[in-house]
């Protein structure tokens, strides 16, 4: 009897260290915010893209990753302030950084700004909840149709670039008089994720052990 007391608290405690873990968590992500204005990756993550075509381009990439998200002020507005790491990866020469812990953007979107610093081909990750025709007015020549903002450079050529509702770019295609030459797909990162994923999956397994270890004794 006394063990399956035991097992009993172990399970109970569990659950309560995962609720505190979940809740102090949650708190630190909510610092993030600024008015109705949120960065969706976590920091220190890495997001990576990878171009699939055409095909002399396999093995291309490119990963960004969050170095820090803070509230600050940019230009006398508030905003929520990002900075990255911004690398890409060539197969004959190796990594390039393009952005090293670099300001990528400063936003606050109650007040109807946004403005990215530098980006590459398009801004990797915007903040949320998503507001296309914000986001296209601080990107050069740019507007919006349906889920995906087009960029007109030089005649004939244009850039495509698709946004899911997280604020992750999901597909990139460069093309040249309306013929494709370039395209990138969001290949980590960016989905419906479980919150806190790894430790509630320990959770959920110990758990279960623990429940079938409590029927077998019932049984005995």
């Amino acid at each position: 009897m006394s063990k399956l007391k035991n097992v009993k608290k172990v399970i109970i405690g569990l659950f309560i260290i995962f609720f505190f873990f979940s809740f102090f968590s949650h708190n630190a992500t909510s610092a993030t915010t600024i008015g109705d204005t949120t960065f969706p990756a976590d920091v220190g993550k890495t997001y990576t893209w990878k171009a699939t075509y055409p095909a002399e381009a396999k093995g291309y990439k490119i990963t960004f990753k969050s170095e820090s998200i803070e509230k600050g002020v940019y230009h006398t507005i508030d905003a929520l302030m990002v900075n990255c790491t911004w690398r890409q990866y060539y197969p004959t020469t190796g990594w390039n950084t393009y952005m090293d812990n670099e300001l990528y953007m400063a936003a606050n979107q109650t007040q109807n700004y946004l403005v990215f610093l530098k980006y590459m081909y398009a801004p990797l990750i915007i903040p949320t909840p998503i507001n296309l025709t914000l986001v296209a007015n601080a990107m050069y020549n740019s507007s919006v149709v349906n889920n995906t903002i087009i960029s007109n450079w030089e005649v004939g050529y244009s850039d495509e670039s698709t946004y899911n509702t997280k604020g992750f770019l999901t597909t990139y295609v460069s093309k040249e008089n309306g013929i494709m030459e370039f395209k990138y797909v969001l290949a980590t990162g960016g989905d419906d994720a479980i919150p806190f994923g790894n430790f509630f999956l320990i959770f959920i397994v110990i758990s279960v052990i623990a429940l079938v270890y409590l029927k077998k004794q019932k049984i005995r």
